[in-house]
């Protein structure tokens, strides 16, 4: 099942995880893990963005535009393919029915107040908010290439595409993973400064403590437009088990 879609001001705010405290996987996928002086780390990311102009490709006329938060975690699957596996997906309310009734896919709802950086350009910084069974609050500013606390991963060109260029994606629904192929052309990418200043959603969806202390931050950018195509595998991928082994 193919779709289309422009994702409009797509904002990715990346941390490393102590291998610790990354939360069990499904049978069949392994963290990517980094040394650091300090120890092993994987990679969680956050990507705040706009939906615009949603299709199937045998459904051309119906497109459905929204707000969407993504959590998602790096890993290799079986085949040693670098791949993303997402930990959750946030939408509308309204979305959900659409999205059961067309491509049969599992997420949660959510409500929304995003910025348009790519309109407001002069704007001396944005403030992302999204809230579902927890709060996730974001302000940033067009900054310098940086990265922060965490593995390195090379020049900032590689940084990015350590994160964006994985064309393999799985999401657990109904018992089993399904599989996502998609695409990722070269697109325009503006450096961010970020202040995380509410990450209690994201503890709830990684299942931490609250009392670990969240990460200071690895890296961060927006990238104004992304054409992106995808196709839904089927479901009968790989079964998940009923329990995992925490990593490590």
């Amino acid at each position: 099942m193919l779709l289309r879609t422009v994702v409009k001001d797509c904002l990715y705010v990346n941390w490393a995880l102590p291998r610790a405290l990354l939360p069990p996987l499904p049978e069949g996928l392994r963290y990517e893990v980094h040394s650091a002086a300090d120890g092993s780390y994987g990679f969680v990311s956050a990507l705040l963005f706009r939906q615009s102009g949603l299709r199937l490709s045998g459904m051309p006329w119906v497109r459905v535009s929204h707000p969407q938060l993504n959590v998602r975690l790096y890993v290799v699957d079986q085949e040693g393919v670098p791949s993303v596996l997402f930990r959750a997906l946030i939408v509308p309310r309204w979305v959900l029915p659409l999205a059961q009734a067309t491509v049969r896919q599992s997420l949660a709802c959510g409500r929304f107040r995003y910025p348009r950086p790519s309109r407001d350009t002069g704007a001396a910084s944005w403030t992302w908010r999204a809230a579902a069974s927890g709060g996730l609050e974001v302000s940033g500013s067009q900054g310098g290439p940086a990265v922060g606390a965490g593995p390195d991963l090379g020049s900032w060109q590689q940084t990015c595409d350590y994160f964006r260029r994985r064309d393999r994606g799985y999401l657990a629904m109904g018992g089993r993973l399904r599989r996502i192929e998609t695409s990722h052309t070269a697109v325009s990418v503006w450096p961010m400064q970020i202040e995380l200043r509410d990450d209690a959603l994201l503890r709830q969806l990684l299942d931490l403590d609250s009392a670990a202390s969240w990460p200071a931050l690895h890296s961060s950018w927006l990238c104004p437009e992304i054409p992106l195509s995808f196709e839904l595998g089927g479901a009968a991928d790989s079964r998940l088990p009923s329990q995992v082994p925490a990593p490590g």
